[in-house]
């Protein structure tokens, strides 16, 4: 599902205009980026927690110029999914 698939569910269930969804979805993504951004995690229920960590750097190989390189640190977001979504999940019988 892409935004505007999402934008389009989201105005149905939610009875206003897709305009106004998209609006409320963009907020809506820009509060959780901007408090990952100040290190601070958080959780959606029956959905799972984020939270930003700092991935130190680390030599990976490129096999374009089939070299050795060091990649550099840098910040990255984790997530966890809730036991409720784990268990959905694996219900599904794959």
């Amino acid at each position: 599902m892409n935004k505007s698939e999402t934008i389009k569910t989201l105005s149905e269930q939610l009875g206003i205009t897709q305009q106004e969804t998209e609006v409320l979805y963009d907020d809506f993504v820009s509060l959780l980026s901007n408090h990952l951004a100040t290190d601070k995690g958080f959780s959606i229920p029956k959905l799972g927690s984020f939270h930003s960590k700092v991935r130190d750097s680390y030599k990976s190989y490129n096999p374009h110029y089939k070299k050795m390189m060091i990649l550099p640190k840098k910040k990255v977001v984790q997530f966890t999914q809730s036991a409720s979504i784990k268990d959905e999940l694996s219900g599904g019988g794959l």
